[in-house]
């Protein structure tokens, strides 16, 4: 198998990269699950329940920012701080895989000398083959992770736009329309 023989020459920062993909993976379907499909009942379920506690007639603009959107905004980006952190962390361990293989090179250059290369390119593939799936996995990470803030703005503007109508909608059929 491909993969077998990557993580053979790769050594064993590759199982740490794997588990950080992994993770990051889990975190980014949590976070794109609650953006396109949990928000909505979420939204349905907490809009009700904030117009029964605050009557549309009685509640500014600004309370509706600072409380139902507030609350909103905490939900939405819950993980998006551990996400940053595994994002960030793949460098450092691919990192780690360079030291990790260099240290096998000088290993052999001590035991062998500077005569048998050969012996020498497991270490350098060792060094090499952990950075370069660090620097992939992260830049991979970073584009979802920005298509995942687009889409969090995206459905916020949409939510104080729907908020909006509603608390308009409503304050006209009461007749008691106000700008504050």
């Amino acid at each position: 198998m491909i993969l077998d023989e990557l993580f053979t020459r790769g050594g064993p920062v590759l199982y740490l990269l794997f588990l950080l993909t992994f993770l990051i993976f889990l975190v980014l379907i949590n976070k794109y699950f609650f953006l396109i499909y949990d928000k909505k009942f979420w939204l349905d379920k907490n809009l009700n329940n904030f117009i029964n506690d605050n009557p549309p007639s009685q509640v500014s603009l600004k309370t509706v920012e600072s409380t139902y959107i507030a609350e909103l905004k905490r939900v939405s980006n819950s993980n998006i701080k551990i996400l940053d952190g595994l994002i960030g962390m793949c460098p450092l361990i691919g990192l780690l895989g360079t030291v990790y293989g260099m240290i096998e090179v000088f290993e052999v250059l001590s035991f062998l000398g500077t005569g048998n290369p050969r012996a020498m390119s497991s270490g350098v593939a060792k060094a090499t083959i952990p950075t370069m799936a660090s620097m992939v996995i992260s830049l991979f990470g970073l584009y979802f992770r920005f298509l995942l803030l687009r889409l969090h703005l995206s459905k916020r503007q949409e939510l104080i736009l729907t908020g909006l109508m509603l608390k308009l909608l409503k304050e006209m059929k009461e007749g008691t329309f106000l700008l504050q």
